[in-house]
Parts: structure tokens; C-alpha cells; sequence
């Protein structure tokens, strides 16, 4: 085999299991709620939960119904966690973020979802979030600890990650 891909799922291998290991060491805490509310009553807890398989999530998919905003009938979104290293409240606000947008548009707009998501994790939880967002693509990343999220909603697959700031040192 190719010496860089066995390289890259060395690596693949070891952040899931380091993910693993974090995720049991750390006792599940209460959540606070998030302080804005959907408009309609949804359940948005995205649950990606350690299976005991090799380095795999248990992935549960919500549908979730609201009002679209072109004709005013009720439309499904159906919302997937794919991977996820991010506390609960983050992921739930991520979801509702990308749900909102997508049912505020009649068609997927993946740079205006980006866009939303970016700016909306960097005025509230600081700098250096990126966010990916389409139907088919490929990645690899490094992210901070606590400061990832892959999920869909409906067809569009959005990669949401964060990223270590450090200064630049002049000369």
C-alpha cells in the first residue's frame, strides 16, 4: 500500500481512539439549555455515543418538522450526527443554526449555510471555527479538542471544526 495512506489511517485511528478514551473519562455533565428556542417544538439532541466497536459512533437520525418558509406546509428535515467531538449545547446549536437556514431557503445554498455557521461559532465561542458544507467531498483535518461536528440535514453534509490560534512570532 501507499506508505501516505497507511500514514493517514494510523493517524485516523489514533484520533478516534484518543476521542474514545476522552469522551469515558469525562462523566456526562447536565446541559444548559440553549437560550434561544426553536419555533416550533423540535427534539434536536444529537446523539453520537461510543459503541464499543473500532473507533465507529452510534449514529441516531432525528426528523424533525417545521413550517417552510416558501409555502407555509410543514416540511421534514431529517438531521443525522455523523462524528462528533463537541459538547452537547455546541452540536445543538449547530443543528438549529443549519436547520434554520435550510428551511429558510427553497433550495440548498451551501455558501450562505457556511457562512451562518462560521460567523455565528466565531462571534459566540471565539475564532477559528471553518465549516464545509455540500452534497459529496472529501476532508481531513486536525481540530481542536472539543471542536468538531460532522452531520447532515436532509442532503447537505456539513463539516463544522475549530482550529488553534497562535500568534504570529516577527522577526
Amino acid at each position: 500500500m501507499d506508505p501516505a495512506y497507511d500514514e493517514l489511517e494510523r493517524r485516523s485511528r489514533y484520533l478516534s481512539s484518543l476521542v474514545r478514551r476522552t469522551r469515558l473519562a469525562d462523566p456526562p455533565q447536565p446541559e444548559p439549555e440553549l437560550k434561544v428556542e426553536p419555533k416550533s417544538a423540535v427534539d434536536l439532541k444529537p446523539v453520537a455515543e461510543p459503541s464499543g466497536g473500532e473507533g465507529k459512533a452510534e449514529v441516531k437520525e432525528r426528523a424533525v418538522k417545521a413550517k417552510g418558509a416558501t409555502n407555509g406546509e410543514e416540511r421534514k428535515v431529517a438531521v443525522r450526527v455523523r462524528a462528533a467531538d463537541m459538547p452537547l449545547p455546541l452540536q445543538r446549536r449547530a443543528i438549529w443554526i443549519a436547520r434554520e437556514v435550510v428551511l429558510a431557503t427553497p433550495r440548498l445554498e451551501s455558501k450562505r449555510l457556511a457562512l451562518a455557521l462560521k460567523k455565528e461559532f466565531d462571534t459566540t465561542y471565539g475564532p477559528a471555527w471553518h465549516c464545509i458544507v455540500g452534497t459529496s467531498f472529501g476532508s481531513y483535518v486536525t481540530h481542536s479538542l472539543g471542536g468538531f461536528l460532522y452531520f447532515s440535514v436532509d442532503k447537505a453534509y456539513i463539516l463544522l471544526f475549530r482550529t488553534a490560534v497562535e500568534p504570529l512570532s516577527h522577526p
